[in-house]
């Protein structure tokens, strides 16, 4: 089986459509719904992450900096691909970028499906569960070692 290679990928570009595919299939499509024009026009402020096994995007990610922290949000590993640390090698992909641009804290809000994911890879639990897009949702954060 051949390796993944994460790799920045830039907005509007091919790659990110088929990211935003991959993204929308398994986030929004189960929820009855699809990203917004406005919702991807924000992207184009963000860092967009992808996870190849050869040519085809098997994960994605978007880091949104902030001015000392990094948020992590639409993470997405394909169907076919999980349970084989993925995901993890992704997060630790994103930590790295997350550190080279000089933040020290890393947070998402997690969906409660996807706590035991981020706590397996060194994320905290940080105050109450919360309704976002109808799910619930927690804070998590991550601790960056410089």
């Amino acid at each position: 089986m051949s390796s993944i290679v994460f790799k920045k990928i830039e907005y509007n570009s091919t790659d990110w459509r088929e990211a935003v595919l991959l993204r929308e299939k398994i986030l929004r499509v189960p929820l009855g719904a699809r990203f917004l024009p406005e919702e991807l026009a924000e992207e184009e402020k963000h860092i967009h992450i992808a996870g190849y096994r050869q040519k085809r995007i098997v994960a994605t990610s978007v880091l949104v900096p902030l001015s000392d922290e990094m948020k992590v949000q639409r993470v997405v590993v394909a169907d076919d691909e999980r349970s084989q640390g993925i995901g993890g090698e992704m997060m630790r992909f994103c930590e790295h970028l997350s550190i080279q641009s000089g933040r020290s804290l890393m947070y998402c809000h997690a969906r409660d499906s996807a706590v035991d994911f981020y706590q397996k890879n060194g994320w905290t639990e940080e105050g109450e569960y919360f309704d976002e897009d109808g799910i619930p949702h927690v804070k998590m954060v991550k601790h960056l070692a410089k």
